[in-house]
């Protein structure tokens, strides 16, 4: 027995005319932002960078533990990535979902 066309579950696939089949299939490690994301990306970096580098001199000026520092991981972490995607024009997060992003 078939699945009745009235079952929801059912996925019927109708083939489509795409007018540019190049940019609906995903291929990994494309450039896939243009350069108002790698700008976006790079700023954030830079930024994210330099707060980090703020925060950590805030808490060895004041004589805080150290081990709160270890937390600046994290937006360091963030920063290298966003200032490495932006050199690449590769982000990740896009790369998962399988989008383009090229404004």
């Amino acid at each position: 027995m078939g699945p009745r066309p009235n079952n929801p579950v059912a996925k019927v696939q109708v083939p489509r005319e795409v007018p540019n089949a190049g940019m609906v299939e995903y291929a990994p490690g494309v450039c896939n932002i243009g350069p108002r994301g790698r700008i976006e990306r790079a700023a954030f970096g830079v930024a994210t960078i330099i707060f980090s580098i703020g925060l950590w001199h805030l808490a060895r000026l004041n004589t805080l533990p150290s081990w709160p520092i270890l937390l600046l991981f994290l937006p360091l972490a963030a920063g290298f990535i966003a200032i490495l995607e932006a050199a690449l024009g590769f982000c990740v997060l896009f790369a998962r979902e399988g989008v383009y992003d090229l404004r």
